[in-house]
Order: C-alpha cells, then sequence, then structure tokens
C-alpha cells in the first residue's frame, strides 16, 4: 500500500502539532470521506468501522444532513446564541427532550463537546443539590477539559504532571456484565456504601456520573444489578444520578440513550459526539427544575448551539426516527451479531469474548501465557489492526486488547461484512505469524 503522500503530511504535523493531540495507529491522513468509506491523501479506501471515534453515526456527508447545512450556509454560518436565538438549536432544543427518558420535562444546554457538557454535568448537580462532591468510576472516561479529565480514570496519560486536579471527585470500582450476579449483588456498591459509612457523608454528594457502557475502557456494559442498586442508593440519598452518553447515545447501542437498556430514567443525560452530526457540538439535558438552578452565563459559550451544528444535528435526529433508519438499524445490529459470532467460533484460541451491545461492540483478543492461562494479547490485537488497515479497514484497539468496532449505523451491509472478512483474514495472518514486528513502530494509541 502506497502512503507517501500521508507520511508527508504526518512528518508536517510532527513539526507543529503537539504530540498530546494525536493517539495515532497508523498512518492516515484523511482525504475524503464518503458515508461508510474513508479515503487517505494518497487514494487508498478503507471501510469505516470507527466513525470518527463514534461521532458520525450516519458516517460523514450524508445527502440529507449535507443539504441541510447548505442551506443553512446560504443563510450564515453562526451567530452566538449567548446574545441572540435561532430557529435551529431551539427545534433541536425541543426535538431532544422530547425522547427524554420517562418524557418528564426536561431542558438542555449546548456546548461545544462531550467534555465541557461533563462540565455542565458538575456545575448544575452542585448548584441544584448545594452539595459539592461527585462520584464517577474506575475506568470511566469524560474528556480532556480541566473538569472533565478530573472525573477520568482510564489512563495515567490523562493525569500525570497535570493535577491538582477538581476537588471532591470520589472514584469507585465499575461492575460490569462480567461479574456473576451473586457476586454483583453482594459487592457491587458495597465500597460506596462503605465510604458513605466511614468518610464520605452521602448528604454532600450532588451526583453519581456514569457511563452505562464504559465505551474508552473497552465497551464494558454494566451489569443490571449494579446499575439497579447503584440507582436505589442515590434515591435514598437524594443524590442525582447522571447517565453519560457521550459516545453511546443516538442508537449506538440501538435506543436513543443506552441508560434505556436499564429501565432507568436519569435525572440528567450527558451528550456529545454524533450530537451534531459531524459538526461540533456538546450539551448537557437534565430535568427542568435542575436546568434552571443557574442563571447566565454560568454555562454558555460564544459558539455553542450554533445554528450549523443544530442545523446538522436535528436532520440526524429526524432521519433517525423514520422506519428506513429503524429497518436498517435493525437489520444491520442483527448482521453485525452474526459477524461477532462468527469470528469468535472461527478463531476461538484468539477471540475469547464479545464487548457491548448493538452496534457498539468489542471483540477481546488474547493468548495462553506459558501456563496455559488466558491473558491479554496487547501485541496481537495491534498486528490485527494494523493489518486490517493495510487490507482496507479502518478499526482501532481500546483497553489493550479490545478491537473497537462502531462502524456506521446505515453502515451498507456488503462493507459490514467485507470489514469482517478482513479481521478474520488478519486474525489468520497473525495465527501464521504472517504479521512483521517492525507495524509495532505505528502503535501510539491507548
Amino acid at each position: 500500500m502506497n502512503t507517501e503522500m500521508c507520511n508527508v503530511l504526518v512528518e508536517r504535523d510532527r513539526r507543529v502539532v503537539a504530540p498530546s493531540q494525536h493517539l495515532s495507529y497508523f498512518p492516515l491522513a484523511v482525504a475524503k470521506v464518503d458515508q461508510d468509506i474513508v479515503y487517505d491523501e494518497d487514494g487508498n479506501q478503507f471501510i469505516d468501522f470507527l466513525t470518527s471515534a463514534s461521532s458520525l453515526n450516519l458516517g460523514s456527508c450524508h445527502p440529507l444532513i449535507t443539504e441541510a447545512v447548505k442551506k443553512q450556509l446560504d443563510l450564515y454560518s453562526q451567530y452566538t446564541i449567548a446574545y441572540t436565538y435561532n430557529k435551529a438549536s431551539v427545534e433541536y432544543a425541543e426535538k431532544l427532550t422530547s425522547v427524554y427518558p420517562g418524557k418528564v420535562p426536561a431542558k438542555i444546554v449546548f456546548g461545544n463537546c462531550g467534555s465541557d457538557a461533563n462540565d455542565a454535568a458538575v456545575k448544575f448537580a452542585r448548584a441544584y443539590t448545594g452539595r459539592s462532591k461527585i462520584i464517577t468510576f474506575i475506568n470511566a472516561y469524560h474528556g480532556s477539559t480541566y473538569g472533565s479529565i478530573s472525573m477520568s480514570m482510564v489512563t495515567t496519560r490523562m493525569r500525570a504532571k497535570m493535577g491538582p486536579f477538581l476537588p471532591d471527585i470520589y472514584c469507585f470500582p465499575f461492575y460490569d456484565e462480567s461479574y456473576a450476579d451473586d457476586v454483583c449483588e453482594k459487592e457491587c456498591i458495597a465500597d460506596i456504601e462503605r465510604a458513605f459509612a466511614t468518610y464520605l457523608p452521602p448528604d454532600e454528594v450532588a451526583a453519581v456520573v456514569i457511563e452505562p457502557i464504559q465505551g474508552d475502557a473497552g465497551l464494558l456494559a454494566a451489569h443490571k444489578i449494579f446499575m439497579k442498586k447503584l440507582y436505589a442508593l442515590c434515591q435514598k440519598y437524594g443524590i442525582l444520578f447522571i447517565s453519560e452518553e457521550v459516545q453511546q447515545a443516538f442508537f449506538r447501542t440501538g435506543k436513543w440513550f443506552s441508560i434505556e437498556h436499564y429501565n432507568i430514567i436519569p435525572d440528567g443525560i450527558v451528550l456529545g459526539k454524533s450530537i451534531g452530526a459531524g459538526f461540533t457540538l456538546g450539551a448537557f439535558m437534565a430535568k427542568s427544575e435542575i436546568m434552571d438552578s443557574l442563571p447566565a452565563p454560568a454555562h454558555l459559550f460564544t459558539l455553542g448551539g450554533n445554528a450549523t451544528a443544530c442545523t446538522a444535528g436535528k436532520t440526524a435526529f429526524d432521519y433517525m426516527c423514520t422506519e428506513e433508519f429503524q429497518e436498517t438499524l435493525k437489520d444491520n445490529t442483527a448482521l453485525m451479531q452474526e459477524c461477532l459470532e462468527n469470528v469468535c467460533s472461527k478463531y476461538p484460541d484468539i477471540v475469547t469474548g464479545i464487548r457491548g451491545i448493538g452496534m457498539s461492540r468489542g471483540l477481546l483478543i488474547t493468548k495462553k501465557d506459558e501456563n496455559g492461562k488466558i491473558i491479554p494479547d496487547s501485541v496481537g490485537t495491534f498486528k490485527i489492526l494494523y493489518h486490517a488497515y493495510e487490507k482496507g479497514l479502518l478499526i482501532i484497539s481500546l483497553a489493550d486488547n479490545i478491537l473497537r468496532i462502531q462502524p456506521p449505523l446505515n453502515i451498507k451491509p456488503e462493507n459490514l461484512k467485507k470489514g469482517f472478512e478482513i479481521i478474520m483474514e488478519s486474525i489468520q495472518d497473525y495465527k501464521e505469524g504472517n504479521i512483521s514486528d517492525e507495524v509495532m513502530n505505528f502503535r501510539n494509541g491507548w
């Protein structure tokens, strides 16, 4: 594969862009994206199993969104809603609040991304409750603003050399669906209850902020017993339960919000990534009384809720409500499950598990050590994903040994199947020792 132009651009990037900007897996310089196909600067094509880190749930340049954005740009690109109003932001706010779980009255505040939406969750929770303490979870990823990074516990590279962080953030174990029911029933909130009895007064806790599916931890879906008991604990002590949906919302898991898999009505919802349908946008949405607890300018941004991003978002929203999209989602979700199971059955010695829900999935790559114990195979994971890139598939890893599979929800079925064929070809080549160790020189991801 020729990557000459990409390599030149990567080198130019190194000279002028801070290294903290990239978690790179390969020298891919994007030149064009046509819905579910990515083109690089050398003309190479890739089936998209990354969707720009799950921020393009309908792929890039969806015709309906492109048309709507062009019409908006003919009128104006943006004019701050800090001092004015616009139809696009109001209409999108109406649409989003209309699908709030439980149909409870809700309001929304727009920002620029999921990170500042997490900051908003802290601000409003503290303002509404009059309490300061926030509970998050081990392996959580909430963003890179100062507040959201203070809540993130997924890697020391997000914390080293930058402290002290936001105070009154308390982190506890996250119990995913791999735990046995009896173990979860006994242990899942024991650490929190112990903290409440010894050093963390529950009447000083403003909110629990949790990802129902921890994305960057490796697509770990929370155990239903854990979520039920955690929610009950919040209700007992008047603690807000906030669902962090930046990566998983907008039907990534088959529903508007992943919290809906747990039959919980959250007090607030954190949104980002695909909320802007490819444009920079974030939001915090919560019960109306919570959102009325802060005055302007406690949380506003010059470009937050701009007309172009909201036009794109509301157009995607409307399409997601159609029978056409829902049928496509249903068919693709079933096809993905079939493909995942096929990979596992064909390579049971390498692929030993499936993570996630709906079209937010991961494949667990493992090996056996000298004692026959199954352990994570981080080297094998990278070799497989890099070889897949060489064969025309864009896929990355999480948590050392999880292949992250998040294609556009409306990916063409033939491309979905072809992507999995490339994964299996890459696994086969790895199994036969046909992937050079030199590819490890490109490893600089999670």
